[in-house]
């Protein structure tokens, strides 16, 4: 029987348990080698024989090993065929878990219930495009350090969605927490990411409650609730709860997959994005998640960084805080109308991001001109702008993101052509015009239904500063660039030069404007066309 003071594997120096489940006990224990403090899953001998639990038990450190996040615990060593047993060695997390917190405080304040929730999908976001489907998120397997670094662990019934599923997960077969159980899951169909994406809405709304949505006598109860019950507005219990999130916790709680967010990285986002002219504490996410997102150049709370050249955020607590930080040391700014949340569900129009044509902004009012070259189909006005345009029929309208993730909040790209100046597209929130110098820029790229001679770019804009231009193709070292231009508080045109045909033209963004809703930069597009000859 394995005591404190084993040796396990002749490296591992067994301190005391801190954790049980029915196939592992995990152990807080020492690297001989190193002298550093790690978890050990230690599978029961109780078990050991039944081969489909031991390979359940292998498959976790294979699934671990694929996937290096700040919000997921690291796997360190592994031995499948050690005389003690079969063990997995993890980093030590100093801290506790979720549902330890929510019951020492009965409910979390909402900034903190978003900040966990949004590093949590993070986490998930990059299981899922390694192909993994964790399938048993709930409060109890994510930790929260001492820092407030949220980590999400035990991979024991992920599913693999490239082939490597050796047949221990099959349609029809329900594996999983009940209360946390996605419909679909409970039903015994198949999962992807959109599974992961259920159960964190319902971890969500305990975290803002310090309720589960769906109690019942049983398990099985539970199940069928999951499947038949409309999800509850986490309002109905705690009526503070702001009304973007109780927004979020019932679209990631939709019965139908279709109907939730596409990615666990859209709703990371919407977690961590307070809607325009809300009152509520902007979430924060701790500096080392924001650095490790720092690709994408996106920032993951509301504050500017002390050295904006870092591109992450400094006015958070350090590692080894305290206690968790619950809030950014500020209140949203109001602003003049709310952002309207966008209905449309993520991954709409997925076109590539096409050409890219500079653009000149003018120096008059909106319909003021800019000098430039005179093109066939279209002639030059008395005052230098062009007659004679007409509207460009558009195909499709995607955002571009090439230097990055290929993804510049998709989600609200159809209220730049909505018809309405209310509402807007808007870029991340970076930490500085350039983004955090991470990339070259972002921006729309405009589909049109036959290809044609654009002369001109409408556009209405907030915010001032900054710079974009209008791409005549994709955005490169070799794009052709059209027109150049600053933003504007308002509609404005811009003529733009000849030039051949083209199928595509990006609005690309190459310096932003500050952010007129709060700190850092940000751009808002809230119309977008273009004219031309066909």
């Amino acid at each position: 029987m394995t005591a404190a003071g084993d040796l396990l594997g002749g490296r591992y120096r067994l301190e005391r348990p801190i954790g049980s489940g029915g196939m592992a006990t995990v152990w807080r224990a020492v690297d001989q080698d190193t002298g550093q403090a790690v978890a050990v899953k230690l599978m029961h001998p109780r078990v050991q024989d039944d081969p489909d639990l031991l390979a359940r038990f292998r498959r976790e450190a294979d699934v671990v090993t694929r996937l290096d996040h700040p919000c997921i615990v690291r796997l360190l060593d592994q031995d499948a065929g050690a005389d003690d047993g079969p063990y997995i060695v993890f980093e030590l997390v100093e801290g506790t878990t979720l549902k330890a917190l929510i019951r020492q405080r009965g409910h979390l304040p909402p900034a903190e219930a978003a900040s966990i929730a949004s590093q949590v999908a993070r986490g998930l976001e990059l299981a899922h495009r390694s192909g993994i489907v964790h399938r048993d998120i709930k409060s109890h397997n994510v930790l929260v350090t001492d820092g407030g670094v949220a980590m999400l662990t035990d991979f024991g019934i992920a599913r693999l969605l490239d082939g490597m599923q050796d047949g221990l997960t099959r349609t029809g077969t329900v594996l999983g927490t009940s209360d946390y159980l996605a419909p679909e899951q409970a039903r015994g169909l198949a999962v992807d990411g959109r599974t992961d994406v259920y159960a964190l809405g319902i971890v969500l709304y305990e975290s803002l409650t310090g309720e589960l949505p769906f109690p019942a006598d049983t398990p099985m109860a539970v199940a069928l609730r999951q499947v038949r019950d409309p999800m509850p507005d986490p309002r109905a219990v705690r009526p503070e709860v702001p009304a973007y999130l109780a927004a979020i916790v019932l679209r990631a709680c939709e019965k139908d997959p279709d109907a939730r967010f596409a990615s666990a990285l859209d709703m990371a986002d919407a977690l961590v994005d307070v809607p325009e002219g809300g009152t509520e504490t902007m979430p924060v996410i701790p500096p080392e998640v924001a650095a490790a997102d720092a690709d994408t150049g996106r920032l993951a709370a509301a504050v500017l960084p002390d050295d904006a050249a870092t591109g992450v955020l400094a006015q958070v607590p350090p590692p080894g805080a305290q206690q968790v930080p619950v809030q950014a040391q500020r209140v949203v700014a109001q602003a003049p109308a709310r952002r309207r949340w966008p209905v449309v569900i993520g991954g709409i129009l997925v076109l590539g991001a096409g050409a890219a044509a500079a653009v000149v902004i003018t120096s008059g009012g909106p319909d003021a001109p800019v000098p430039g070259a005179a093109v066939d189909g279209g002639e030059r006005g008395s005052g230098g702008g062009f007659t004679g345009l007409v509207p460009l029929q558009l195909a499709s309208v995607t955002d571009a993101d090439p230097g990055g993730e290929g993804r510049e909040m998709p989600g609200e790209v159809p209220l730049a052509y909505d018809g309405t100046e209310a509402t807007a597209w808007r870029t991340e929130r970076y930490a500085t015009p350039d983004f955090g110098g991470l990339k070259d820029g972002v921006g729309l790229t405009l589909a049109l239904e036959q290809p044609a001679v654009a002369r001109r770019l409408d556009i209405t804009t907030r915010g001032t500063g900054g710079a974009f231009q209008v791409i005549a193709g994709a955005p490169g070292p070799d794009a052709r660039v059209v027109g150049r231009g600053t933003f504007r508080d308002g509609a404005q045109r811009v003529d733009l030069d000849d030039g051949p045909a083209s199928a595509t033209y990006t609005f690309w963004i190459t310096e932003l404007p500050p952010n007129v809703a709060g700190e850092g930069y940000r751009a808002y597009v809230s119309e977008v066309g273009l004219e031309g000859t066909p």
